[in-house]
């Protein structure tokens, strides 16, 4: 079993790159965590590469490939620190400030992303965070603020809370970075600077603001250092003092007031929120040994990876240390293979598989974080209600409208001249015609219902395999080109299914635009011959829609 040792110095070192990069290393950092980075090569090293991308203004970094490869392959060592370690809220809370770099985006699955795929509540954390559109300093001072303990220093509250006027009037001048610190961690004299605010609320709400400066041109990325005033240092720092025109519209809107309060409760809700009950452990699996572990329902099929996901949230709300006993005991036996996170910044089986997804990165190809063909199809199976519009490109003004609802068990097709319905729990088919509105009515037979049922069960016939296994051996996945076809669609992701029929020869390629990995619309296209540009032949337009939506159709049908 790995000795995974949390209390090792490098360990422990991680949380304070920050602080060491950013900080006021004196007051922020400890003496020995100081002396520690200060002399360990790794940590030097670590600390130097980061810098390049983790420096204010991330444009400065443009043309420097092979230092932003360095700051990412070090980003990604202290991902893998945590292989085969058990992964909380409180350990993805660390790597919130980093995953919301644009510039740091990590397309392939590690020990900490596993847990952003599994719990819903760090997932809106980070989502949060990226609202603020931060600058890399301010994300820079929020990791050292998420990577505090919170309490409360006696000795400094005083001092403090003679000071929450001068912060409250956002005047730092006279105010100590220790202070303005205390100001960040201390819950107590935190809830009184939030309520000196609030109080300005209230005294300001009868008055218009008459300042020329918009708050609509005000960002949160404006606010935040008045906020969270956390590694600022008055002297030095003249985003604090020399922004007068500013700061005298802030402290006399209350609308930006309420604006700072809400920036507030975003920031020290994520700092306060306990653990969700979702705890996950990454393991990287040994050649020729397959995963006993499904694992978020085979979002990492593709990898040489097993994610063991373990959710308590349900029974506790939070995470118990007994939790994690519990779901040590549940884990089958590790090799006896034994690795020591003293001896390296990070194990060496890490460094590999590090290493290997990293090619795939560099190269471009397609990773677990984009979509599979797998995942759209288990999304499809998903849906309640659908709307799929059929565009037949060869045939001029023909479509067909299909009408799906799982959740009231009926499928309605409209194509030329006639409108079907079919109500699997009354057992019937209604036809109409629509250019004489008559309706037939039929009672169906057990072996036509359960044909109807098939084709409303799954993926419903969208995709033409439902998994690459399925496909044939030659098929390709990969992201679609950026070309269109007869105008400008935007999705979140685009991708092509390419394969060759076999029987026909004929190429074939299946495109879908995706967004929320349900596809809203599908490309069919074909070729007989290589050497031949793809002809398209259909589009489908996928519309999902509520319950009510679909009866409203159903209504407007006639029936």
């Amino acid at each position: 079993m790995i000795a995974f040792d949390p209390n090792s110095a490098c360990e422990q070192a991680k949380a304070h790159y920050y602080e060491y990069l950013f900080g006021d290393t004196k007051k922020c950092v400890s003496t020995h965590m100081h002396g520690h980075i200060d002399g360990c090569s790794s940590c030097q090293a670590e600390v130097r590469r980061l810098k390049v991308i983790l420096a204010e203004g991330e444009g400065n970094t443009a043309g420097y490939d092979s230092e932003k490869t360095a700051a990412i392959t070090t980003y990604l060592r202290f991902h893998f620190v945590y292989l085969r370690a058990f992964v909380g809220c409180k350990t993805l809370k660390l790597f919130l400030p980093t995953l919301a770099i644009p510039t740091l985006q990590v397309s392939v699955p590690t020990p900490i992303t596993v847990h952003l795929d599994n719990c819903q509540q760090c997932t809106e954390d980070l989502k949060a965070i990226r609202r603020l559109k931060l600058t890399s300093k301010q994300l820079g001072r929020l990791g050292q603020l998420l990577a505090e303990e919170p309490g409360i220093d006696t000795h400094i509250c005083s001092e403090a809370r003679n000071k929450i006027a001068s912060v409250g009037e956002m005047t730092f001048e006279d105010v100590s970075p220790e202070i303005l610190r205390h100001l960040c961690v201390c819950p107590e004299c935190r809830k009184l600077l939030y309520e000196d605010r609030n109080n300005r609320i209230e005294k300001l709400a009868q008055y218009s603001d008459q300042s020329p400066l918009s708050c609509d041109a005000i960002s949160p990325a404006d606010i935040f250092d008045y906020v969270i005033p956390y590694g600022i240092e008055p002297d030095h720092d003249p985003q604090v003092m020399f922004r007068k025109s500013l700061t005298s519209h802030l402290i006399n809107c209350p609308r930006c007031l309420d604006r700072m309060q809400k920036l507030h409760d975003t920031v020290y809700s994520i700092l306060e929120r306990p653990e969700s009950g979702i705890v996950t452990r990454y393991n990287i699996l040994e050649s020729g040994r397959e995963s006993t572990i499904d694992g978020s329902d085979g979002l990492y099929k593709d990898w040489p990876i097993e994610v063991q996901v373990s959710d308590n949230s349900a029974e506790t709300g939070i995470v118990e240390t007994g939790a994690l006993e519990d779901v040590t005991a549940s884990l089958e036996p590790e090799t006896n293979r034994k690795f020591s996170f003293l001896r390296r910044p990070f194990i060496k089986l890490a460094a590999a598989a590090a290493a290997v997804i990293l090619i795939a990165l560099l190269l471009n190809i397609p990773t677990a974080r984009a979509l599979n063909l797998s995942q759209i199809s288990k999304a499809l199976e998903g849906i309640k209600n659908v709307c799929i519009t059929t565009f037949y490109q060869n045939e001029s003004n023909k479509t067909q409208e299909i009408w799906i609802s799982r959740t009231l068990n009926i499928k309605m097709l409209k194509a030329g001249n006639k409108c079907t319905l079919w109500d699997l729990n009354a057992k019937s088919e209604k036809s109409k015609n629509l250019n004489t509105g008559s309706i037939e009515i039929t009672k169906l037979e057990d072996a036509l219902l359960l044909n109807i049922k098939k084709t409303m069960e799954g993926p419903m016939t969208l995709l033409p395999f439902n998994s690459m296994p399925e496909a044939p051996e030659d098929a390709k996945w990969l992201p679609a080109a950026n070309e269109n076809t007869d105008t400008d669609i935007s999705a979140e992701e685009k991708y092509d299914l390419i394969w060759t029929d076999k029987k026909s020869g004929i190429y074939n390629k299946w495109r879908a635009y995706v967004e929320k990995k349900l596809p809203t619309r599908i490309e069919w296209w074909e070729k007989k011959r290589a050497e031949e540009d793809y002809e398209l032949l259909t589009i489908i337009r996928l519309d999902y829609l509520s319950t009510t939506k679909v009866q409203a159709a159903i209504r407007d049908a006639g029936f």
